[in-house]
């Protein structure tokens, strides 16, 4: 074999491999022609019932996203095909977050290669993250009273800036991880750690506790948790209780699963259960409304800690930004919904208490139980303290 018929044999074995790289399966090549976002959700943007139950969110609310996120989920022109769209992008991850189907389901309907879903789900999640974060749930420096005054009004928890809990997700047991995301219940999980607000939103989240850890490691570990206990949340000063002189710090209230401190107040009677069922309103909610979480869910850890930032940030920005005359499903209904498939308590622990906290803890029961703090139906519930 001379050179000629060497250099020939070399450029056409480049030329097949680069037709082999190029192939797209029959399925594939009439995405646009027949794919989900080309017909079944042009045929939805009639019907914004029907667009919002597919979606969980408006067309309004779709399209407020995708201004946000558009440019960072776009993708550029390539020699070999068209990209595919940062609107199609957005609707394949919202599609998965609201069903939590296979990306087997997803590739096909959308008719895109499953490599392709497994790269756009993920991507698109952090980038939702990233962009809502500091829009729908910033740090409120400045916002800790009025949550307080919202608690007070809603809930007539005076001082209350929060409330707090944990939530064991469960996904599918990660290759070689032992028993590093084992938890108590016998599965596989990561920790979604969560202070809610009194309208159910997210104050502050922490993600990515590992299953096996103990619930206060979990708590004591977390970003939150730190932040909490060195004082670095900038909380307000304290304040007297309504009717009352003495100032009481501002308490976030939990249950026994967390350490008792002047700012953590553990539930102990039906008064403060009301504001503490917050938080499992709030994680009923979004396992509602986002179907991946009842579920296991089959990723990567890394990247189920972007499916549940995602999902907290949207639950957030929908809160903000639904009209209150449509879709105006109660909270309390929807938190009803069977949530045990993916979403597991923390299970509880004894911690130690300060006597600090424990004062606080009788100045709310004094005023619970004063003139001024009392509410008409509490006389027909029997009252105790939480030893």
């Amino acid at each position: 074999m001379d050179v000629d018929d060497l250099l020939l044999l070399y450029v056409s074995q480049k030329y097949q491999k680069k037709n082999r790289r190029c192939w797209v399966h029959e399925t594939l090549q009439r995405r646009e022609e027949l794919g989900e976002s080309h017909t079944l959700i042009r045929e939805l943007s009639s019907f914004e019932d029907k667009f919002y139950s597919y979606f969980r969110m408006s067309q309004y609310q779709f399209q407020g996203i995708l201004d946000i996120v558009k440019e960072d989920i776009s993708k550029s022109q390539t020699n070999f095909r068209n990209p595919i769209s940062a609107r199609d992008r957005l609707a394949v991850c919202l599609r998965y977050l609201a069903t939590g189907d296979s990306y087997k389901t997803v590739y096909l309907n959308y008719r895109l290669g499953k490599s392709t879903v497994a790269t756009i789900i993920p991507e698109v999640c952090d980038t939702i993250w990233k962009k809502l974060q500091p829009l729908y749930m910033p740090i409120p420096s400045t916002d800790w009273r009025k949550i307080a005054d919202g608690f007070q009004e809603r809930w007539q928890s005076p001082n209350c800036i929060g409330s707090l809990d944990g939530k064991h997700v469960v996904i599918q047991a990660p290759s070689n991880s032992g028993s590093t995301f084992y938890n108590y219940k016998g599965g596989f999980s990561i920790v979604l750690m969560a202070l809610v607000d009194h309208k159910y939103g997210f104050t502050i989240i922490d993600v990515g506790g590992h299953g096996s850890n103990s619930d206060g490691g979990i708590f004591a570990q977390s970003a939150l948790g730190k932040a909490i206990k060195n004082y670095n949340l900038a909380i307000p000063q304290p304040r007297p209780l309504p009717g009352f002189s003495q100032p009481i710090h501002h308490v976030i209230v939990a249950d026994e699963a967390f350490p008792l401190s002047q700012n953590i107040i553990r539930i102990y009677n039906y008064r403060l259960s009301g504001a503490r069922r917050v938080v499992e309103n709030s994680f009923g909610i979004l396992a509602s409304k986002w179907e991946v979480y009842q579920r296991r869910i089959k990723l990567q850890p890394q990247n189920v800690d972007k499916v549940i930032k995602a999902t907290c940030v949207l639950h957030n920005y929908i809160i903000k930004t639904t009209d209150p005359t449509r879709h105006n499903q109660a909270p309390e209904c929807m938190a009803e919904s069977n949530t045990s498939g993916a979403i597991q308590n923390l299970q509880q622990c004894g911690n130690q208490t300060l006597r600090e906290a424990f004062l606080i803890r009788e100045a709310y029961k004094d005023y619970f139980m004063s003139t001024t703090g009392a509410v008409p139906w509490q006389q027909n519930v029997c009252f105790g303290v939480a030893q």
